[in-house]
């Protein structure tokens, strides 16, 4: 496994990695889009996070809220009200992703921790705008982990047929995870805590559609969740 940070040229852009190889924690050029979640974004108004739209759900009384933390180490808290299936879906505003084979590479990453990993719903990666991804996305490529057990799956998806590999890695209650994915231009790779899971997905990437970079959570009993994020971000090289 590689180690340490490197940067190489990659069609005229700059990209730098640490860790594995394909963990990109910058880039640079002109064809570069990117977004690092930072604590300016989480300063809430009302339920909605700057520039991000949200969609919160609530079963009874409380609002989940999505804010910058002040704990040694965490960027933001989402914390639930305290109801089942309470939570919050998070969208970046615009969607400018693409999976397309002009892309170098198309790379997303998120530390978090979760206070209740078996009676929780948690996604995360690239969806398009939908305002219910956990229940049911039409297009995206994206790790999940659903109530009722806490192992991860890996998804892509397109015109609402899935490639889905079950059972990659094993969510624990209050332990920070590495979740992320790597797109080569042609297959996505999915990695749980720095270790690429057993198997690379080429079919139903949604190569048509351009996608928002997403992080939905759901609580899945009675009672207050809290997910504490780290870093996440979100890289493109290429058009």
């Amino acid at each position: 496994m590689a180690t340490g940070l490197r940067g190489n040229f990659r069609g005229g852009n700059m990209v730098y990695t640490s860790g594995h190889a394909m963990r990109v924690v910058d880039a640079i050029g002109p064809d570069v889009i990117k977004y690092e979640l930072a604590s300016e974004n989480l300063q809430v108004t009302a339920t909605d996070p700057f520039g991000w739209t949200s969609t919160v759900v609530e079963v009874g009384a409380g609002t989940t809220e999505f804010d910058v933390s002040d704990a040694a180490g965490i960027l933001g808290r989402i914390t639930t009200a305290a109801n089942e299936d309470d939570g919050g879906q998070y969208q970046l505003l615009g969607s400018n992703f693409e999976f397309t084979s002009g892309q170098t590479l198309v790379y997303a990453g998120i530390e978090l921790d979760l206070s209740d990993a078996t009676q929780s719903d948690l996604l995360f990666g690239f969806a398009v705008t939908d305002t219910s991804v956990i229940a049911g996305v039409d297009d995206g490529v994206y790790i999940e982990c659903l109530d009722g057990g806490a192992t991860i799956s890996t998804v892509t998806e397109k015109s609402g047929t899935e490639t889905q590999t079950d059972s990659v890695g094993t969510m624990v209650n209050d332990t920070f995870h590495t979740l992320e994915m790597y797109f080569d231009g042609s297959s996505v790779y999915f990695f749980f805590d720095g270790a690429q899971t057993s198997t690379i997905h080429t079919a139903n990437i949604p190569d048509d559609v351009v996608l928002r970079p997403t992080l939905a959570y759901l609580n899945g009993a009675g009672g207050v969740d809290t997910v504490d994020v780290r870093w996440a971000k979100w890289i493109q090289v290429g058009r």
